[in-house]
């Protein structure tokens, strides 16, 4: 009776597992409710897969209250208020209904897409560091910050570089939990972040799986600049190869083809592999968030619920389950076998 007591306890307990979120550039509504969208948006994924788990842990390293005190909100209806969501989660199902556009939106697509191209994409202008650090200050205030906010002479205030405040929430977030498996999912510029802490942390935190959705780090200037920022040697105008965290068990790279951001998508041509061997594999997926009014190709949400990341994470859910019952039955051989002798 008590070898059986002991083995169902093996089979009931609680794996203990985390999915760890970071969102990407600009504004955000406020944090409990972009948390809530973003489990929606996984749930969704894995519901497309049979006997899938749908409960998990999960926690948003939120950040965009460090450059915007005020969130987004859901109450501020007025298209030109600064504080509309423009980009709300949709479903699936919802974005089947048809959405109409107007000349206006129309037209703000095209300024958008006309911006990612001139700087994202692989005929862009992002090889040269002008250009590069000029439109960074134009249209993507979080990145120049990120990168080119002054470093503080007076070592009091250097806690409170923008930089510093982003990954200090991350770093303990990650060692809170480092004795659990963790999945992190990171978006965009988020992606970024994940990298830098990652790296910085070597070996103390091991993820089981680390996924970039829509990131911008093959952009060659974003590789000089981890390269610089951890110091790794690197030669000037020629291509900069940073490494594989220690810490990453797994990477995935996953962009949809019409997401300029992650226009260098496939990280395994930039990154070198661990010495786990461990390096990035890029894929594409289809960003169905794209079929909103916004034509937004590069969109969380829809990264979040693409077959191929709920593939991912159901695995990862799956993962200790599968090993548990293969203790359970060892330990229950041996105990059996002590009986027979």
């Amino acid at each position: 009776m008590a070898q059986k007591s002991l083995l169902i306890n093996i089979f009931t307990r609680k794996r203990r597992t985390l999915i760890i979120g970071i969102h990407g550039l600009s504004n955000k509504p406020p944090e409990k409710l972009l948390t809530h969208w973003w489990r929606r948006s996984i749930e969704e994924g894995l519901m497309k897969i049979e006997k899938s788990p749908t409960k998990f842990d999960f926690k948003m390293l939120y950040w965009a209250d460090l450059l915007y005190p005020t969130p987004l909100s859901l109450n501020a209806k007025d298209p030109d208020d600064p504080l509309h969501i423009d980009e709300p989660y949709i479903s699936e199902k919802q974005l089947k209904v048809k959405t109409k556009k107007g000349l206006l939106q129309i037209f703000k697509n095209l300024i958008q897409y006309i911006k990612e191209i001139v700087f994202l994409s692989k005929l862009g202008l992002n090889k040269f560091r002008r250009p590069f650090d000029a439109i960074l200050k134009i249209g993507f205030k979080d990145l120049d910050t990120y990168y080119n906010e002054d470093i503080p002479k007076n070592e009091q205030m250097f806690e409170d570089y923008f930089r510093n405040k982003v990954r200090s929430r991350l770093i303990k977030l990650l060692l809170k939990n480092k004795r659990k498996d963790i999945l992190l999912v990171a978006h965009s510029m988020g992606s970024i972040i994940a990298y830098d802490v990652l790296l910085s942390l070597k070996h103390r935190v091991k993820v089981k799986y680390f996924i970039a959705m829509g990131s911008p780090m093959g952009l060659p200037l974003i590789r000089e600049n981890i390269m610089k920022d951890h110091h790794l040697p690197f030669v000037e105008d020629e291509e900069a190869f940073p490494p594989t965290p220690e810490g990453v068990e797994n990477w995935y790279s996953f962009c949809d083809k019409e997401d300029n951001i992650g226009a260098h998508y496939n990280l395994a041509d930039y990154y070198v592999e661990n010495v786990r061997g461990v390096k990035p594999i890029g894929k594409f997926v289809e960003n169905n968030y794209k079929e909103w009014k916004t034509d937004n190709a590069h969109k969380s949400f829809g990264y979040l619920r693409c077959i191929e990341l709920a593939e991912v994470v159901n695995e990862f859910l799956l993962g200790g389950r599968s090993s548990l019952l293969a203790k359970g039955k060892q330990l229950f051989k041996r105990k059996g076998r002590e009986q027979n002798e």
